[in-house]
Protein backbone atom coordinates (compact mmCIF):
# COMPACT_ATOMS: atom_id res chain seq x y z
CA UNK A 1 0.00 0.00 0.00
CA UNK A 2 3.15 2.49 0.39
CA UNK A 3 4.16 1.90 -3.32
CA UNK A 4 0.91 1.91 -5.07
CA UNK A 5 -1.06 4.56 -2.79
CA UNK A 6 -4.91 4.81 -3.59
CA UNK A 7 -4.25 8.84 -3.00
CA UNK A 8 -1.05 10.24 -4.34
CA UNK A 9 1.14 11.11 -2.11
CA UNK A 10 4.39 13.46 -2.57
CA UNK A 11 7.60 11.18 -3.66
CA UNK A 12 9.64 12.62 -0.21
CA UNK A 13 6.36 11.05 2.53
CA UNK A 14 6.45 7.93 0.04
CA UNK A 15 10.45 7.88 0.57
CA UNK A 16 10.65 8.14 4.46
CA UNK A 17 7.55 5.77 4.97
CA UNK A 18 9.68 3.12 2.47
CA UNK A 19 12.73 4.25 4.72
CA UNK A 20 10.99 2.99 7.94
CA UNK A 21 9.48 -0.06 6.89
CA UNK A 22 13.36 -0.81 6.03
CA UNK A 23 14.65 -0.54 9.40
CA UNK A 24 12.08 -1.80 11.01
CA UNK A 25 12.74 -5.15 9.04
CA UNK A 26 16.35 -4.49 9.37
CA UNK A 27 15.79 -4.86 13.84
CA UNK A 28 14.07 -7.70 12.43
CA UNK A 29 16.79 -9.32 10.76
CA UNK A 30 19.23 -8.07 13.44
CA UNK A 31 17.07 -9.79 16.30
CA UNK A 32 16.52 -13.02 13.97
CA UNK A 33 20.43 -13.40 13.70
CA UNK A 34 20.92 -12.59 16.99
CA UNK A 35 18.88 -15.43 18.56
CA UNK A 36 20.09 -17.93 15.96
CA UNK A 37 23.54 -17.04 16.62
CA UNK A 38 22.22 -17.66 20.30
CA UNK A 39 20.84 -20.55 19.90
CA UNK A 40 23.76 -21.80 17.96
CA UNK A 41 26.28 -21.52 20.67
CA UNK A 42 24.39 -23.59 22.82
CA UNK A 43 23.85 -26.20 20.09
CA UNK A 44 27.97 -26.28 19.84
CA UNK A 45 28.08 -26.61 23.69
CA UNK A 46 25.49 -28.98 24.21
CA UNK A 47 27.36 -31.50 21.61
CA UNK A 48 30.86 -30.50 22.54
CA UNK A 49 32.73 -33.34 22.89
CA UNK A 50 35.11 -33.65 25.44
CA UNK A 51 38.13 -35.72 26.05
CA UNK A 52 38.03 -38.70 29.19
CA UNK A 53 40.82 -40.89 29.67
CA UNK A 54 39.61 -44.36 30.00
CA UNK A 55 41.43 -47.37 31.02
CA UNK A 56 41.02 -49.81 27.64
CA UNK A 57 39.31 -52.72 30.08
CA UNK A 58 36.89 -50.30 30.64
CA UNK A 59 35.64 -49.09 27.59
CA UNK A 60 32.52 -51.28 27.90
CA UNK A 61 30.23 -51.84 30.64
CA UNK A 62 29.03 -55.15 31.98
CA UNK A 63 26.21 -56.43 30.53
CA UNK A 64 23.89 -56.68 33.29
CA UNK A 65 24.62 -53.39 34.46
CA UNK A 66 22.77 -51.94 31.56
CA UNK A 67 20.42 -54.74 30.29
CA UNK A 68 16.48 -54.98 31.60
CA UNK A 69 15.80 -58.41 33.35
CA UNK A 70 13.69 -60.46 31.08
CA UNK A 71 10.71 -59.98 33.84
CA UNK A 72 9.72 -56.85 36.00
CA UNK A 73 8.11 -57.85 39.46
CA UNK A 74 7.23 -54.71 41.02
CA UNK A 75 6.51 -57.18 44.00
CA UNK A 76 10.13 -57.83 44.46
CA UNK A 77 11.27 -54.04 45.77
CA UNK A 78 10.77 -53.41 49.13
CA UNK A 79 9.12 -50.12 49.23
CA UNK A 80 7.86 -48.59 52.59
CA UNK A 81 4.15 -48.20 53.14
CA UNK A 82 2.49 -45.05 52.92
CA UNK A 83 -0.61 -46.16 55.24
CA UNK A 84 -3.27 -45.80 52.30
CA UNK A 85 -6.27 -48.06 52.42
CA UNK A 86 -7.92 -50.06 50.08
CA UNK A 87 -11.47 -49.05 49.60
Amino acid sequence: SILFPEVPIALRLSSHLLLGVVRIYSRKVNYLFHDCSEALVKIKQAFRSTAVDLPPEESTAPYHSITLPETFDLDDFELPDFGFSHG
